[in-house]
């Protein structure tokens, strides 16, 4: 039985087409399967980083993002990087050039391709993680107090929401369940149980494209259904500031153990998945549709819609992006066919 080190080596191998480095002789022919992947031949790197040493942070080449989402799918990237702090990414950002970046978190709602990515991948998942404690304050005209929570980008929405329910401060209860980073769901303004972050965000820290930090109110940002628009879309949320009521404790904590016994109950959470595929249709729900047209269990490839929600896709072993991507356009097919609606996708899809 090979353990993870010798497979994450294998499978490099298979993506660099040479054994030169483990002294093996032969040439693969692509694409080629290895331990239950699809590998595809890179194309030759687009990009030379000679600014790289200058990172205080971990620093991946060749990195298969496969590793690093939650649906276990993605090849390699140029440069995978876990900055240590803000200095960090501005090095990044002003050493880039014109060298593509991706935002990479806690890698759900997210499929990468096969081939991988070329061009720079920032992690958050090592930094910003810090939730600071609650500043208390009350509001004119306004019963009851509320506070402030200064919380990093790379934090759980999870752990944010149990940090709040430790302090008695209600309106995020209904996030607990959503397994990215507060950055990413801020950036798709994520919701669950009809609440949404952007109802309570009330400040966003970034560093821009000229590498400078700058922070935003929410009177800068809009909100729509997935979605937080910003007055310019480049830019790397570091930190956030989110306002909250004091509520009841033990209705907060119910709250949230009613949501996640739920959750387990409806949604794969044991078989690697991205998350919701699809946004629901205004006033109706895209796994109820999906599930109504029969199409629970259908599957290409590897990759199968679950079981357990009908707006989930399985990773059942081995799947690729490809297969991923040609089961999404069939449902999409087969729901504009049979109902004419048009399911738009919620997941992210990036690389070549």
């Amino acid at each position: 039985m090979l353990n993870e080190a010798w497979k994450r080596r294998l499978i490099h191998i298979a993506h660099s087409g040479s054994g030169k480095e483990f002294n093996l002789k032969t040439r693969m022919a692509f694409p080629k399967t290895v331990l239950g992947q699809k590998i595809h031949q890179r194309k030759t790197m687009s990009y030379t980083f000679p600014w790289l040493h200058k990172i205080k942070g971990r620093v991946l080449q060749d990195e298969l993002l496969a590793s690093h989402t939650s649906i276990q799918i993605g090849g390699p990237a140029d440069v995978l990087i876990f900055p240590e702090d803000a200095q960090d990414i501005q090095t990044i950002i002003k050493n880039r050039g014109k060298t593509p970046i991706y935002i990479l978190g806690e890698g759900t709602n997210l499929l990468a391709s096969d081939r991988g990515i070329r061009g720079i991948v920032i992690s958050l998942k090592e930094c910003f993680k810090e939730i600071k404690r609650p500043l208390f304050f009350k509001k004119e005209k306004e019963g009851g107090r509320r506070a402030i929570i200064k919380v990093g980008a790379g934090a759980k929405m999870s752990y944010l929401a149990k940090h709040a329910a430790k302090f008695s401060l209600t309106g995020i209860e209904n996030l607990v369940g959503i397994p990215g980073s507060l950055g990413g769901v801020i950036i798709m303004n994520a919701g669950a149980e009809g609440t949404e972050i952007g109802s309570v965000l009330r400040s966003v820290t970034r560093i821009n494209r000229n590498g400078e930090i700058e922070k935003l109110k929410r009177e800068d940002l809009s909100f729509e259904y997935r979605k937080t628009a910003f007055p310019d879309e480049a830019g790397i949320l570091i930190e956030a500031e989110i306002e909250l009521k004091e509520g009841d404790r033990s209705e907060i904590m119910t709250a949230m153990d009613r949501h996640l016994s739920k959750r387990s109950q409806t949604q794969p959470l044991t078989i690697p998945n991205s998350g919701s595929i699809f946004k629901n249709p205004e006033g109706d729900a895209a796994g109820r549709i999906i599930d109504s047209l029969g199409l629970k269990g259908y599957s290409i490839g590897k990759a199968g819609i679950s079981i357990r929600h009908a707006n989930f896709i399985v990773n059942k072993g081995g799947a690729t992006a490809k297969d991923v991507t040609e089961l999404i356009k069939h449902v999409q097919k087969e729901v504009k066919e049979k109902t004419n609606i048009d399911l738009q996708t919620e997941i992210v899809i990036i690389g070549d």
